[in-house]
């Protein structure tokens, strides 16, 4: 559902004729964190980010949080400060981060993007995590969200 202008959106969660669950801009949306999830050591965290910003941990703020860490976590591993090696390091089998999500988050060689878990919430609270169980990917769980190698025109070096 898409209703960037929130007109008709929010009247459709408990409304439909059917019972179904409503995504998109109202209803169930997909995040890469959410102010309430908890699993996996996330409370700790949330704790600490309230402790010292004195409000939520938002998406943006995780975000930037697993930006710096996997380039510290690149840095130190590789003993080195130069792009050329942590990038190497970062995109290599080597790199795993945990990130509260259940499961190492990595990055795809071929287009640097970063494989997560995806948080699907309502408002208030999370409702589940994805790739939903049953979903299997060749190389990696998380990859069965979007597009793969062999769809994308991407060729990032």
């Amino acid at each position: 559902m898409a209703d960037e202008k929130e007109v008709f959106g929010p009247y459709l969660p408990y409304r439909t004729w059917d019972a179904r669950p409503v995504a998109g801009t109202a209803g169930l949306k997909s995040e890469s964190w959410h102010p309430a999830h908890e699993q996996w050591g996330a409370t700790q965290m949330q704790n600490r980010f309230q402790r010292f910003a004195k409000r939520f941990m938002l998406p943006l703020d995780y975000q930037a949080w697993v930006a710096v860490r996997a380039i510290g976590e690149g840095a130190s591993r590789t003993g080195s400060g130069e792009f050329g090696p942590v990038n190497d390091y970062l995109r290599g089998d080597q790199f795993d981060l945990a990130a509260f999500k259940g499961q190492k988050v990595t990055f795809r060689p071929w287009d640097g993007q970063l494989r997560q878990p995806i948080i699907v919430a309502g408002a208030e609270l999370p409702v589940s995590t994805s790739p939903q169980e049953g979903f299997l990917h060749e190389r990696a769980e998380v990859d069965t969200l979007g597009i793969d190698q062999p769809e994308s025109e991407c060729k990032f070096q």
